[in-house]
């Protein structure tokens, strides 16, 4: 009676399996035809599976499985005295596509990089046409005002390909790229036209990195707080400073310098006679110590203040138009992400702006994916961040 008793429910719940696995599957498929049925729906599919994109090391792209490769081009854009090449990607067919350019920052990845071309055919898979543009400047470590002539004429480029609606077109920057980005967004030539600005580790003011950087604190709110900053944050702005040296002795020591900084410190005086700039930028490098910012800023000639002033979103965030998307981690120690914070309090009332402050990043790269089990509120945000980005420039 025993054996009997047991046997039924376990021959009813046997036939009963099928039947669950049959709901549970036409509950998903469901699902995803309701999902996909609508924008916001394909928007939020899309945005899911491109997440893997984002990590280099990621074991799946899923992406791909759902999604023709895109089509790509060479581009030459052709500005203030210069010529960039650029790589143009877009979904393969017809159709009129929202667009994005991006700008990469200081020494950037080449275009050629794998990580670089894995992130784009991803963008592109999500119905966008990607313009990434290689700036000779910036690749090699100069952040100069024609810099903004290029993302003007990328922009412009963007716009006139034939699968790309000018409507939907939008700047997207990383570190440095993030604020050239938004100080070509404020550009009367494109100012009533740029449909968005994502930004992602940029800074607000120049010259507030570069106190940061030679103070080793940062502040906002009047609040100041310890801030050491990396290695390659002061490689960039000690390069910045040395151009603004006369050619000479003095330059060729220093860039002599940042080059090698354990081969040139070996010498226990410089072989050369310093100006107060100069000796500043050594100190810098050599003692890796706070120093005077404000002495420094003082030996700038006043066309490097300018300059620096003038490629600061600070300068230009009366002139914004566009809606901003906007990405810092807490802890970066290249960019501080004090910088974001005073963006976003800055920007004209009527731009619509969101803001997403993260803990899962080294600067503007991912951390392995292996680490995140413990940044899963991290892995959300940015999830619902990207949605946005994409529910506003596709369709």
């Amino acid at each position: 009676m025993r054996d009997s008793a047991i046997s039924l429910p376990l021959a009813v719940r046997a036939r009963r399996r099928p039947l669950v696995q049959l709901a549970a599957a036409v509950l998903v498929l469901g699902t995803t035809v309701f999902l996909t049925a609508t924008h916001p729906g394909r928007t939020a599919v899309r945005t899911l599976l491109f997440l893997p994109e984002i990590f280099p090391n990621a074991p799946v792209r899923p992406l791909t499985l759902i999604s023709a490769p895109p089509q790509c081009e060479e581009v030459t854009l052709a500005y203030a005295g210069t010529e960039a090449l650029g790589d143009l990607c877009y979904p393969p067919g017809p159709g009129q596509y929202g667009g994005v350019v991006l700008s990469l920052g200081v020494h950037p990845l080449d275009r050629h990089d794998p990580f670089l071309v894995r992130l784009t055919d991803g963008l592109a898979r999500t119905q966008l046409a990607v313009l990434r543009p290689q700036s000779p400047d910036l690749t090699a470590g100069r952040i100069v005002p024609r810099e903004i002539d290029g993302l003007v004429a990328a922009f412009r480029r963007l716009q006139a390909h034939p699968q790309v609606d000018p409507t939907r077109v939008g700047l997207a920057g990383f570190s440095v790229g993030g604020a050239l980005s938004t100080v070509a967004a404020a550009d009367p030539r494109i100012r009533d036209e740029v449909h968005l600005v994502f930004t992602f580790g940029g800074y607000y003011d120049a010259l507030a990195v570069l106190h940061a950087i030679t103070r080793h604190e940062i502040e906002h709110a009047g609040v100041r707080q310890p801030w050491t900053p990396h290695p390659w944050t002061v490689y960039v702005f000690a390069e910045q400073l040395i151009a603004a040296l006369p050619p000479g002795e003095e330059q060729d020591y220093l860039s002599a310098l940042l080059a090698d900084p354990e081969a040139a410190a070996e010498q226990a005086e410089p072989p050369v006679a310093l100006s107060p700039l100069g000796a500043m930028v050594r100190a810098l490098l050599v003692e890796g110590r706070p120093i005077d910012s404000e002495a420094l800023l003082a030996a700038l000639p006043p066309e490097t203040r300018e300059r620096f002033r003038w490629l600061s979103p600070a300068a230009h965030v009366a002139n914004l138009r566009a809606m901003f998307f906007i990405m810092h981690d807490a802890g970066d120690t290249l960019i501080p992400y004090t910088e974001s914070r005073k963006l976003v309090e800055n920007l004209p009332p009527a731009v619509p702006r969101r803001y997403a402050e993260f803990h899962m990043f080294e600067h503007v790269y991912p951390r392995d994916p292996g680490t995140l089990i413990g940044f899963i509120p991290d892995l959300i945000e940015l999830y619902r961040h990207l949605y946005l980005v994409f529910l506003a420039l596709t369709e």
